[in-house]
């Protein structure tokens, strides 16, 4: 359970919503050695990003793993050292740690992972009932019992549940979707990498 006072924890909250991630955001856009995101993009992420580091702050005791974006987001934090350690410290008190290496050590641990990636997304839509997924978009599954690997996709959206179901690429190992707000069915789009590796 979180051991942070209720003052303390929003003080905590007040501070990641306060960072200055411009300068993260700004290499984010770069075509050369950044995403090349968008201005828009960049700062939708970085929304995100701070409310997967809100989640942290408020479900330390929980396994979190952000989806693909956020994590991008994450690592050009993390690349800018001094920033990111500052952050933390002024923020956590301590330095957040990624790790990597989560799913990719076998069947259990992808399951892990999985399971870590669905709460993470749970609790984002309990915290933040907007209608929107971080980064606005929602991860699929595949099915690699099965030849065809079929991937399911799904979001929440407060009460409704927008969902769509799709077959992913042979070669694919994983999916993303993603929903356009008050639309009734998501998109879907073949990715090479699973829910990324939480802290």
């Amino acid at each position: 359970m979180n051991d942070l006072n209720p003052q303390r924890l929003e003080q905590t909250i007040a501070a990641i919503a306060a960072l200055d991630l411009g300068p993260i955001k700004f290499k984010a856009t770069r075509q050369e050695d950044g995403y090349g995101w968008t201005a828009e993009q960049a700062e939708r992420h970085e929304l995100a990003y701070k409310r997967y580091l809100m989640l942290h702050a408020k479900y330390p005791e929980r396994l979190l793993a952000p989806d693909r974006e956020v994590d991008r987001f994450w690592h050009l934090h993390i690349l800018d050292t001094r920033k990111y350690a500052a952050d933390c410290e002024a923020v956590f008190g301590h330095f957040l740690h990624h790790y990597p290496y989560l799913g990719l050590r076998g069947a259990d641990d992808a399951q892990v992972l999985q399971a870590a990636f669905a709460d993470t997304q749970a609790l984002y839509a309990q915290e933040f009932d907007d209608g929107a997924a971080p980064g606005g978009a929602a991860w699929c599954g595949i099915d690699a019992g099965t030849s065809q690997r079929p991937a399911w996709c799904g979001v929440e959206t407060g009460a409704k549940r927008v969902a769509a179901w799709r077959g992913a690429e042979p070669h694919s190992v994983a999916a993303w979707c993603g929903v356009e707000p008050h639309a009734v069915a998501a998109w879907c789009g073949a990715e090479p990498a699973e829910p990324h590796a939480p802290h």
